[in-house]
């Protein structure tokens, strides 16, 4: 192939980008005698496709654990409706749709470190100023990181591990509250900055 100026300035690039460390490019100066010192604008560029490739990797991996959530899903559902198709057959008429659910005492969910506090303000932030009750939250958080893989927690304490992070989101003056803390009402929230009054 005939060698260009386009052409070795995208050889340079990959070299840079995959043949050198990237703690030896950005060394002050570059490394003597063989790569020059980094434009700023190249330095953007390779920490912008470097951010970009993390986050098409979370986001892979996010539709992994959903396709994953549909089968179960789907399995679920196939199982209440040979449960509902039971029911049909006995002399004794059940109406299904008056059973209430009764929801389960765990919760299946991956939080890396950070992901509460980011979650928390991303649900409130979501809603553009209107106050948001806490069980709001925790469902948004549950859908949000739901992984069948996870270890199963104890939903109790999933709920007082979101209640403290919304005082101390609070305590920092980000949060604004919209309840009694004395009251033994469910706590209702909002962000500082988006709160209209």
């Amino acid at each position: 192939m005939q060698e260009t100026p386009v052409r070795r300035g995208f050889l340079f690039l990959h070299a840079i980008c995959y043949l050198l460390p990237l703690n030896l490019i950005w060394a002050e100066g570059g490394i003597s005698g063989m790569v020059p010192k980094i434009p700023s604008s190249l330095k953007w560029l390779i920490d912008k496709r470097a951010r970009l490739d993390a986050e098409i990797k979370k986001t892979q991996a996010s539709l992994t654990s959903a396709k994953q959530l549909i089968e179960e899903l789907s399995k679920l559902e196939d199982d209440l409706a040979a449960i509902d198709r039971s029911l049909g057959l006995h002399e004794i008429k059940v109406e299904v749709e008056h059973i209430r659910p009764v929801r389960s005492h765990y919760v299946r969910v991956n939080l890396p470190r950070g992901e509460l506090t980011r979650s928390i303000l991303l649900c409130l932030r979501l809603r553009e100023g209107i106050p948001v009750k806490m069980g709001e939250i925790v469902s948004f958080i549950e859908a949000r990181h739901g992984d069948l893989s996870a270890s199963a927690g104890n939903r109790a304490m999933f709920h007082r591990s979101v209640h403290n992070r919304l005082k101390a989101l609070f305590r920092e003056g980000r949060l604004k509250r919209h309840h009694d803390p004395s009251s033994s009402k469910e706590g209702v929230w909002s962000l500082v900055d988006d709160y209209v009054g």
